[in-house]
């Protein structure tokens, strides 16, 4: 699974989508802490995955989001 963000540029506001994003993995998170009655097993390790997946991508997204900053900070000194 991959999550896409907006086009990282000049209007983007990484914060808002970020946080929209951690909201809903909280609510899941939350869902699955309590065991809700609903959620077997299997549905409980799938949904796992995905939150280990949706983790892997914001921290991706963050890694790109610093290096092209850095990037256009450095160029812009010179």
């Amino acid at each position: 699974m991959k999550l896409v963000f907006n086009e990282i540029n000049k209007n983007f506001e990484l914060g808002v989508e970020i946080t929209c994003v951690l909201g809903q993995v909280s609510t899941l998170m939350l869902a699955l802490a309590n065991k809700h009655e609903s959620i077997d097993d299997k549905e409980r390790l799938n949904a796992t995955y995905l939150l280990s997946g949706i983790l892997l991508d914001i921290a991706s997204t963050l890694d790109d989001y610093a290096i092209k900053d850095t990037k256009v900070t450095k160029e812009q000194r010179k």
